[in-house]
């Protein structure tokens, strides 16, 4: 029974902790934008919390893997599992990025960091290209062909996080090797959104898995990915020689992927009111998508100082905290019904 209810622990159990650490990145955001440290405490919690089953996830989930022999190779053999392995360099970036927000740059682990970013931007690579590798050799099952599959893109995206930090610090080759990476993954991670991302929308409009309908708020994060590489790349000024990015032009190209995620961010809206599902553990990927939504709202507001752009980061927000909460209901709903399968030998 034991071995039953460890089998259950795959990757994309790593939503849970990434959808929590998102929503400690609004609340730093909120008190950075009211002014209010009342807003920090909340932030602290969160990132306690979601760093906390991140690592207890982590855990479960490698014993699964090293103790249950007939299981070692069900990520390989699934493109959606695969792909929610992804989430781990995206989790060690923002963990990275909300720790140096709590705590400061401190200067004595600077090579630390550094070490970290190079480590994790490679698993994210890595991860990527055997994505790509299973893509065109695997036998693809209908159910495979879901948003999850841009996850692995969107990791090495992710990266910006840390670097940026990072950036501040280091000059010289350093630094230009940082943002010659940065600029790599954004590329990678653009041009195999459009691509990946593609058959992703196909297979959801073939298919219509019920199971798998969250991960469609995943392409809103892309684009608020996007915005966020743009905007902070910008502002690194010109690292490599002859190789840099205008404000007027980042500013115009983000607002033009702003309005395309409001008109994604709509389309889930709908489709979570009438026809969400309890009891799926794929809930769970409408939180970061909605942490990078609001992160890209509130860097464009404070490139445009539009004021509605700050109501509307704070309407993310709300809908942010209820998915949320709506997302432990659902897995309490999960774990019931596995136990209950369990109990009953089915």
């Amino acid at each position: 029974m034991k071995t039953e209810k460890l089998s259950i622990f795959g990757s994309e159990w790593f939503g849970i902790p990434i959808a929590t650490l998102a929503l400690s990145q609004v609340f730093f955001l909120l008190e950075k934008t009211l002014k209010n440290n009342i807003y920090e405490y909340p932030g602290i919690i969160f990132f306690i919390i979601g760093l906390s089953l991140f690592i207890f996830i982590f855990i479960l989930w490698a014993v699964r893997a090293f103790t249950l022999h007939d299981k070692k190779y069900t990520h390989w053999n699934n493109l959606t599992r695969l792909s929610f392995t992804a989430l781990i360099p995206i989790i060690v970036f923002v963990v990275s990025h909300i720790l140096i927000g709590i705590t400061g740059f401190n200067r004595n682990y600077a090579y630390v960091y550094l070490y970290i970013y190079f480590v994790d931007y490679f698993i994210a690579l890595i991860i990527g290209i055997l994505l790509g590798y299973r893509l065109y050799t695997k036998e693809i099952g209908e159910n495979e062909i879901n948003y999850a599959i841009i996850i692995p893109p969107l990791s090495i995206g992710t990266s910006i996080f840390l670097a940026t930090p990072l950036m501040g610090y280091f000059k010289g080759s350093i630094a230009e090797t940082i943002y010659f990476l940065v600029l790599m993954g954004l590329g990678i991670f653009f041009f195999l959104y459009i691509f990946i991302g593609s058959i992703a929308l196909a297979g959801h409009v073939s298919h219509k898995s019920g199971d798998l309908l969250p991960t469609t708020m995943l392409p809103v994060g892309v684009s608020s990915l996007i915005i966020i590489n743009l905007l902070s790349i910008s502002s690194f000024g010109e690292i490599i020689p002859h190789i840099s990015l205008s404000i007027y032009t980042v500013g115009y190209i983000s607002i033009l992927l702003w309005g395309f995620e409001v008109w994604n961010f709509l389309v889930v809206s709908i489709i979570i009111l009438r026809k969400s599902r309890l009891g799926v553990l794929s809930v769970w990927a409408y939180g970061f998508p909605l942490g990078l939504f609001a992160t890209s709202t509130i860097k464009l507001y404070g490139y445009t100082h539009f004021t509605v752009l700050e109501y509307i980061f704070f309407a993310i927000a709300v809908a942010l905290a209820i998915l949320w909460t709506y997302a432990w209901l659902g897995t309490y709903v999960f774990l019931r019904r596995v136990l209950y399968k369990t109990k009953k030998g089915l």
